[in-house]
């Protein structure tokens, strides 16, 4: 762990990708890192920084934003899982891995379907084995699974897609409409539409700082409890169906009265049901967090974190650098605990901003990008893998209706409650203006 107390956290890099008032410099307190071939420290600690920055705090305990960044919870003292029996990496016949992303039970249905196998890692590394790795991941994908085969970082270099998005800044803005200055002195509405980690934890950062956070989703989509948990405090949950008109009527009366919407999920998902960016509210921001981002020949891919890790080379550079076969992710899902801070972060901004100038906004940002602002920091090093250290008294224990639930606390300000059900909630905003 390393001591940073007399150091200050620059946001020059930051500041001048997302228009809005001048950021000092913040102050670390505490001790915290990450074991890592990459310098997760840096752009983890930077993007929390930024978030405080932005709604005004000039400290950021490192103790915090570590806790965070380990996505830990605990039900009456008993650990969470963070993935599903099936979920991670099997030996290929070419002498590489790939990963399968099975936390969502129809994804892992679709791995044993494809294969032909009994729903076991035993039975699916044997099918593995009989298959070619570009081909198992090029149909598992075609058919909407998770997969991907573990690159190296000079493979993705090469990549047509990797390519398209190199040059992609780490956060885009753009002004899309008019629309009148709104004042920063009321309560934050923001609709929070987003199912995984990235675009909730932007949610919840808000909702630390007192905004009314209404986080939408569907009865019928699959969710992953450690998710719920640790990225679900202080925002309301609610169901909206648009696949009905009544669905569809709700979903148009929350966006015209908010101020921030994160549309975390796949591109073109909302557009799909009428909800395009010419439709929003005028004097609105909208943050948009993807994957694998909006342009190049994967535009619109699914993916998660560790995903994105294994296709892009993290994961194969990890193993080289730790001198290992074993693969080595990242040691916490950096990509989208930055992601979504720095979406927190965009939104944030460019309401200050809008305050100032008018006019309608938009953030864009993706795991892609993060990674790229990641792996562009430094070469690999070599480094000995471990867990990141959480400090206890970085965790809070709430009672909720899972029961006692001990997660992380905010980076700053407080929630006013812990986790609460998937649709608990009616689709309706707090209180007057």
């Amino acid at each position: 762990m390393t001591d940073r107390p007399d150091n200050t956290i620059e946001l020059g890099e930051l500041e001048s990708l997302v228009p809005g008032p001048t950021l000092g410099p913040v102050v670390p307190a505490g001790r915290g890192s990450f074991a890592s071939a990459f310098d997760v420290d840096h752009v983890v600690f930077t993007a929390a920084a930024a978030v405080n920055a932005a709604f005004g705090e000039r400290t950021l305990d490192l103790r915090r934003a570590v806790a965070l960044c380990a996505g830990r919870a605990l039900v009456a003292g008993e650990p969470v899982p963070v993935w599903s029996d099936l979920s991670g990496y099997y030996e290929t016949s070419g002498g590489g891995h790939i990963q399968f992303h099975c936390n969502f039970p129809h994804h892992a249905a679709g791995v044993v379907a494809e294969l032909g196998c009994d729903p076991t890692r035993e039975s699916i590394q044997a099918a593995v084995l009989r298959r070619d790795a570009q081909e198992l991941e090029s149909a598992l994908i075609g058919q909407g699974m998770i997969a991907a085969r573990l690159r190296t970082l000079d493979e993705w270099r090469a990549h047509p897609h990797a390519v398209a998005t190199a040059a992609l800044p780490l956060i885009s803005v753009e002004r899309i409409g008019d629309g009148p200055p709104r004042s920063v002195d009321r309560r934050r509405r923001v609709l929070d539409c987003s199912r995984i980690i990235a675009g909730p934890v932007a949610g919840q950062v808000f909702a630390s700082r007192g905004a009314d956070v209404l986080r939408i989703g569907s009865q019928h989509l699959p969710s992953v409890d450690i998710g719920v948990l640790t990225t679900g405090s202080g925002k309301r949950n609610a169901f909206v169906e648009l696949d009905t008109s009544a669905g569809v009527a709700t979903m148009r009366g929350l966006l015209d009265d908010v101020d921030v919407w994160v549309d975390a999920y796949r591109p073109g998902g909302f557009e799909g049901h009428g909800f395009s960016l010419d439709t929003v509210a005028p004097g609105s921001v909208t943050v948009q967090v993807s994957a694998f981002d909006w342009v190049g020949p994967w535009a619109g891919r699914r993916g998660f974190d560790s995903i994105v890790q294994s296709t892009t080379g993290i994961v194969r550079a990890g193993s080289e650098a730790a001198g290992t076969t074993e693969p080595t992710p990242l040691p916490v899902q950096a990509l989208d605990y930055c992601t979504g801070l720095l979406a927190a972060f965009a939104g944030e901004r460019l309401v200050q901003h809008q305050s100032e100038v008018g006019g309608t906004w938009l953030a864009r940002l993706s795991l892609l990008r993060t990674r790229n602002w990641l792996v562009g920091r430094a070469a690999p090093k070599p480094f000995t893998p471990a867990s990141p250290e959480v400090s206890p008294d970085a965790m809070q224990t709430t009672t909720t209706p899972f029961g006692e639930v001990t997660t992380a606390r905010p980076l700053a300000g407080s929630w006013p409650h812990g986790p609460q059900p998937l649709g608990s909630s009616a689709p309706v905003w707090q209180g007057e203006r």
